[in-house]
């Protein structure tokens, strides 16, 4: 006998908190922007205001006025991830909790997985000119950390809600390390070594996720070199003679030009046309590279390992639900994450479906607030 009880309602619900609580890094952002979509689809952003940086002037007897001018970066939902099951008939009469189970759990850890993928690949990119170490190595010292420590000290990153998002294999050597497991360092690291977790060390909460993996650079192969005169002070440089006559360069990708010790990284995608591309850059264009001139050999760097630590606050996201479809269809909140359910029978299968689907986005708005942790 079917059970009539369980609604899209109901799942929507349960797959809300599902979701909510199995996010890693989708949780280690600040998501204060998601009330903002309203009717949301892809493509929809909102801007994010960036603080104005005021200067302390020496009082002379009069005030020097400065403008405060804020800035904004668009956060955008550029992904909809969806699982769709069909439900078979036994399990169209199960009750709401078994249902959870053996339907809602393995959709929500499905998204979740594409969700944590992609905001580990979008912090990773927008912090990846600020980096600790050798590129393309796992930190495994308290050196490696102390390193990425005095970057953020130097950029003048706050100290509070600091976060440190490593992979497997950072953790496997961060637990060997006496600092994080041994009561000499604080009561609870002898509780960190039971449970095999990261206590708080360095003014860092530890975090693991096991999505943390490379870097994609793009298609950066090829006899690159500059392809012009650079400007000075530009934000764009034009570049030529990629082995790839048509591709796409990837955000955060990181290169250096002869005659020029500046490490420059991509701060959007760029397309390969005709083996040459105009990418956008930070930092802008130094005397150095308008010196190296045009046809000056571009190297680009290894692709880092995805381990971070930054300030929580500059990184934005969003994780938001499609509006209900008009039949069969609900969507429910859980402290701040919202889910769609959707439900549809097929007159010509004779089968059910359920479809599980969220809107999301993430963007690192301040560059300068997070460093890459390398070995």
């Amino acid at each position: 006998m079917a059970n009539t009880f369980i609604t899209p309602t109901m799942v929507a619900r349960d797959a809300a908190i599902t979701l909510h609580d199995r996010l890693i890094t989708g949780d280690l952002v600040t998501r204060d922007k998601e009330r903002m979509f309203t009717a949301s689809k892809v493509g929809d952003t909102v801007p994010v205001t960036v603080p104005p940086i005021l200067v302390a002037n020496e009082f002379t007897g009069t005030t020097t006025p400065q403008d405060i001018t804020e800035t904004s970066v668009n956060l955008e939902l550029e992904h909809h991830y969806e699982a769709t099951g069909t439900i078979t008939s036994k399990q169209s009469s199960l009750e709401l909790s078994d249902f959870t189970r053996l339907v809602t759990v393995p959709a929500m850890d499905a998204i979740m997985d594409a969700i944590d993928d992609y905001f580990i690949t979008q912090i990773a990119r927008g912090f990846t000119s600020h980096c600790a170490g050798t590129r393309g190595t796992q930190p495994s010292s308290k050196a490696h950390i102390l390193a990425a420590n005095k970057i953020l000290k130097d950029n003048k990153v706050k100290s509070m809600d600091r976060i440190g998002l490593i992979s497997t294999t950072a953790e496997a050597s961060f637990m060997a390390l006496n600092e994080f497991v041994s009561a000499d360092y604080g009561q609870d690291g002898t509780r960190g070594l039971r449970e095999a977790y990261l206590t708080r060390r360095y003014g860092v909460d530890w975090f693991v996720d096991a999505n943390s993996g490379t870097q994609e650079r793009g298609d950066v192969a090829g006899t690159v070199l500059t392809n012009g005169i650079p400007v000075l002070g530009a934000s764009t440089l034009a570049i030529d003679g990629f082995t790839a006559a048509t591709g796409d360069l990837y955000e955060g990708a990181a290169f250096t030009v002869a005659g020029d010790t500046t490490e420059y990284a991509l701060t959007a995608d760029a397309s390969i046309t005709g083996n040459a591309a105009t990418v956008s850059i930070t930092p802008v264009v130094s005397a150095d590279l308008v010196a190296a001139g045009d046809g000056a050999a571009v190297t680009f760097l290894s692709a880092v390992t995805e381990n971070m630590i930054y300030n929580k606050g500059a990184v934005a996201g969003a994780i938001v639900a499609p509006t209900p479809l008009r039949i069969g269809s609900a969507v429910e909140s859980y402290r701040g994450i919202s889910v769609r359910a959707t439900f549809s029978s097929s007159t010509v299968t004779l089968s059910d479906q359920v479809v599980f689907d969220v809107f999301c986005g993430c963007q690192v708005i301040q560059p300068v607030g997070g460093v890459i942790l390398q070995g």
